[in-house]
């Protein structure tokens, strides 16, 4: 962990939080870094259930629902990883910045900035049918992401893999064996599913356009690998599977 200069003040160069309890390395994956996300993650959780509870299902609640489930999100993949496939933990798995250019942060800035212009010059949205049919999309989308991952174990990557691990077997049980990609489709659905929550019409378009041309690229290029680690198995396998991913085969 790196310590700050005689004066209190950060060396050149180096980025870390500090805390009345502890100086973070942002890429140090430290039992401080790890008790200190995971507080915060279970705060704002904790905050977003409370709110809903006092202001009931209202536009205020709506936006408090929608910090506890991204919340629960960045949650649930690192402890996927964590008790699953554990040799690939790191503070990365927290996904908090999954891609280099910074842009689902961006995206999620977007979007509350499109909620938050709603409330600001419409006087909020009322919760309607669409709140509810996101809401069920994002717990569906949820779920379906966090099985695949716990289905596929020591298989299971964050990024694509381009070269075959000792551990890495192909994984036609469970959810895939009905999809090939469970973890993409669980994603676009979670998070398509939080804009129509918010009833943020533009950013749903947006998030459905860019993630479908982001899916369907990484599909394309991760079905080359497994077919030169699997062969003819993986071959065999994508005839019967089918996925919801167009434009990548049956």
């Amino acid at each position: 962990m790196h310590q700050p200069d005689q004066h209190g003040q950060p060396l050149a160069g180096e980025r870390y939080w500090w805390t009345p309890i502890a100086e973070l390395d942002f890429n140090e994956h430290s039992a401080a870094s790890i008790s200190l996300t995971s507080s915060l993650l279970g705060a704002v959780i904790g905050f977003g259930l409370c709110a809903l509870c006092v202001s009931g299902w209202s536009a205020f609640g709506v936006l408090c629902v929608y910090f506890a489930l991204v919340s629960v999100y960045h949650m649930l993949e690192y402890l996927s990883v964590c008790l699953y496939n554990p040799e690939r933990l790191e503070m990365g798995s927290f996904m908090f910045n999954p891609d280099v250019g910074n842009g689902y942060m961006t995206a999620m800035a977007v979007s509350l900035a499109e909620y938050l212009a709603g409330w600001l010059y419409c006087g909020g949205r009322a919760p309607g049918w669409l709140t509810c049919v996101g809401l069920l999309m994002a717990l569906a989308g949820q779920a379906l992401r966090t099985l695949a991952m716990v289905t596929a174990g020591t298989s299971f990557n964050h990024y694509v893999a381009t070269k075959r691990a000792a551990d890495h077997e192909l994984v036609t049980c469970g959810v895939y064996a009905v999809e090939r990609h469970p973890s993409y489709v669980g994603f676009f659905l979670w998070a398509v599913g939080l804009q129509l929550m918010l009833s943020n019409l533009v950013s749903a378009g947006l998030f459905a356009a860019v993630l479908g041309y982001f899916f369907v690229r990484r599909t394309r290029r991760e079905e080359q690998f497994l077919l030169r680690f699997f062969g003819r198995q993986y071959q065999e396998y994508r005839d019967r599977t089918s996925t919801l991913i167009p434009g990548v085969g049956r």
